[in-house]
């Protein structure tokens, strides 16, 4: 005869006993194995950083076109090429640092910033009103070369989250931040789908692209033809806002 159990008895039957008790480890560890899927469904946070509170001092050239740029040397760099390297700067918050460099184009400064770094890109945000002039000669410009017609497909973001101020700092999630970011002056950035390649966004004349032209596309997939070009260790990307497609891949 099959046990019967009446909810009010002090007891349970011990094959009913055992039976609950297997269902409820049953369910235990269905929740963790659920879990741990979870948990390793996730993308892992990109390797970056933003060096928050811990002011640096830096010196170096400014170079103000198209984004503004601060030349440092390398020490003991010799031979040929660009001996630089080259450290976007915003200002504090979602804002670009074109007004905080007007009139050191090309001269030599000292200024003090916190650093905002990942793979393949270093920023400073820099502290207002600390940037002071050096009596040093102007470094000759580094060329801009034509690396040819490229056809990309990946996303636009803020350099400034994208480098390490946010993690993550792209995706849909990442959209309303972004598109204040640029529209405050932040240097655009398109990072292709694999993350392995980013190009700072320039207009067809090489300059800046106006903070408010890229709205629509910001954190959306879009496949972008252009020219890319290399100054030095920057990577940009030339491209006619107005010939932009979102990708079909979306």
């Amino acid at each position: 005869m099959n046990d019967f159990y009446v909810g009010y008895s002090p007891k349970a039957p011990l094959a009913v006993a055992r039976f609950v008790r297997g269902v409820i480890l049953l369910l235990g560890l269905l929740g963790v194995a659920i879990a741990l899927a979870l948990v390793i469904g996730q993308m892992p946070f990109a390797n970056s950083a933003f060096e928050y509170g811990k002011m640096r001092g830096f010196e170096g050239i400014v170079e103000a076109r198209p984004y503004p740029t601060l030349l440092v040397a390398r020490p003991g760099e010799v031979g040929w090429g660009d001996k630089h390297s080259r450290y976007l700067l915003v200002a504090p918050g979602k804002h670009g640092a074109d007004n905080i460099v007007a009139g050191f184009d090309g001269k030599g400064v000292r200024l003090k910033g916190q650093l905002i770094y990942r793979r393949n890109g270093t920023m400073i945000e820099i502290e207002p009103g600390s940037i002071t002039p050096l009596n040093t000669s102007p470094a000759p410009q580094a060329p801009t070369v034509d690396i040819g017609a490229v056809t990309v497909t990946g996303e636009i973001v803020d350099s400034k989250c994208y480098l390490g101020v946010m993690n993550p700092g792209n995706g849909k999630v990442h959209r309303d931040c972004a598109a204040r970011c640029i529209s405050g002056g932040i240097p655009p950035l398109f990072v292709t789908l694999d993350g392995e390649e980013q190009f700072v966004l320039v207009g067809h004349d090489g300059n800046a692209i106006a903070p408010n032209a890229l709205h629509e596309f910001v954190a959306e997939p879009i496949t972008i033809t252009g020219e890319a070009l290399r100054r030095g260790e920057t990577r940009m990307l030339r491209v006619g806002v107005g010939k932009l497609q979102h990708s079909q891949h979306e």
